[in-house]
This record gives C-alpha cells, sequence and structure tokens, in this order.
C-alpha cells in the first residue's frame, strides 16, 4: 500500500516537474526582487484573498494552529481539502473530480473572509498590510501617494 502511493506521487511530481521547476525558479526571483512571492501584492501592492496562507501552514506545521489563524482564518478549509485530495489521489487512486464543489465552496468562504477583513483589518496587521513597493507605484509616480491617502 505505501508503494503504491510513494509510486502515484513520485508518478505525478515526474509528470508535472516542469511546471514544479518553473514555479520555484518563479518564487526565488520574485522574492529575491520583491520579498514577496502574492503576484497581486507585488502588482498593486494589495493582500489577496490566499494572503498569509503560506504563514499559516507553517504556524500549523510549528504546532502554533491558533495563531495560524491570525494569518488566513481559512486555512483550516484549505488544509481539510489537501488532505481530502491526498487521499482521494494517492491512498485510494481515485478521480478528485468530485471535490470540484467543496473547492468552489472554499474558494467562496476564502474571499468572504478577504473581503471581511480588508474592512476589518486592512491596513493592519501583515499580512493585511499595503506594500509600497509594487510595481505600479513604481511605473506610476502618484499611484503610491492616492492609495495611501485613501486607505488611510
Amino acid at each position: 500500500m505505501l508503494k503504491t502511493v510513494i509510486k502515484r506521487i513520485l508518478d505525478d511530481l515526474y509528470q508535472n516537474k516542469t511546471p514544479i521547476i518553473a514555479l520555484f525558479i518563479l518564487w526565488a526571483i520574485t522574492e529575491l526582487i520583491f520579498h514577496r512571492f502574492c503576484p497581486v501584492v507585488i502588482m498593486f501592492g494589495f493582500p489577496c484573498p490566499g494572503c498569509g496562507l503560506t504563514r499559516a501552514l507553517f504556524e500549523l506545521i510549528t504546532l502554533h494552529p491558533i495563531r495560524a489563524l491570525e494569518f488566513n482564518p481559512s486555512y483550516p478549509l484549505w488544509v481539510a481539502l489537501a488532505v481530502a485530495f491526498f487521499i482521494r489521489r494517492y491512498v485510494q487512486g481515485k478521480s478528485v473530480s468530485v471535490l470540484r464543489h467543496p473547492v468552489i465552496a472554499v474558494c467562496l468562504i476564502t474571499i468572504g473572509i478577504y473581503i471581511w477583513r480588508m474592512t476589518h483589518v486592512f491596513p493592519g496587521k501583515e499580512p493585511m498590510v499595503y506594500f509600497h513597493s509594487n510595481v505600479f507605484a513604481r511605473l506610476i509616480p502618484f499611484y503610491d501617494s492616492v492609495v495611501t491617502r485613501f486607505i488611510r
């Protein structure tokens, strides 16, 4: 059973090696240049619905699940989906298409939480802050000053 699960994982990694490598290269470049990875933050300076998920997962892994909620309250739903995906795809060897509706539901919940966070937390503490060194601020001289005045 374990050999089958490992084989399925390795097969998926091998079949998707090019996008995985490209993603790691993109991550390294954006981290070096912007010290951020989120394309929305890099382009516009605003947090996106998924901002904070990586930090929340790190907090969960380091056994701080309550602190993780501060970074992104929707993280438990994403963890549950990841576990369901793993079990369905790798342990059971079945199609994951049945997870389509749960994924849509979690996306909508995440967007709802994002709207609440943007109206009640932004611009507060990380990750719900404005990133001043965004691309638009570098390209459009007045962008940063207009946004900064608007979010105060």
